[in-house]
């Protein structure tokens, strides 16, 4: 959701406020060297901006009948990925903020675990999202073997009914 760069941009425009302020306020000269460090740091602060704002276009959440994949930043790219059977709980939190701007947070919890991808802030549209995963339900359980991957025999592209991906993932924007 766009509120997920609602922080940067706070800061940014906070920064040209005090500078342009104490650029007012100061003594005007032509060689005045506190113009131009002024400009300076307005403009990292925008650049840092306009880059969080390029990170947050391109964070995705992908959700298969079997797992979870959250794709975030540009440089470095993470990707986080969870399968669904180890989730034991979802909890949607909903703010008051997240309710006026129409998003939310999703944790997933996990049975004595520590996963990678365990809590999903800015959420757009959560209660899409929250349904989505709930449809899956069915196909909560653990694959056969507890879990291990086992090789596949000679001649067979493990394309059995069990190991294929009988849903497309469902691709969902946080941005």
């Amino acid at each position: 959701h766009i509120a997920a760069v609602l922080s940067p941009f706070l800061v940014a425009a906070g920064i040209a406020v005090v500078a342009s302020r104490l650029y007012a306020s100061s003594p005007q000269r032509e060689d005045s060297n506190l113009d131009d460090l002024l400009a300076w740091i307005v403009a990292i602060f925008v650049i840092r901006f306009l880059f969080k704002l390029l990170e947050w276009w391109y964070d995705l959440i992908f959700v298969t009948d079997r797992r979870i994949f959250e794709v975030r930043g540009l440089v470095p790219q993470h990707i986080y990925s969870m399968p669904l059977w180890k989730v034991t709980d979802m909890t949607y939190r909903r703010t008051a903020w997240g309710f006026m701007f129409g998003y939310g947070a999703l944790i997933l919890e996990t049975a004595g675990q520590d996963q990678a991808l365990n809590h999903i802030n800015y959420l757009p549209d959560p209660d899409t999202f929250y349904k989505a995963i709930n449809s899956q339900g069915s196909t909560f359980e653990e694959p056969h073997g507890g879990g291990e991957e086992q090789p596949f025999a000679e001649g067979d592209d493990g394309s059995s009914g069990a190991e294929r991906y009988d849903t497309p993932p469902f691709p969902f924007r946080l941005g």
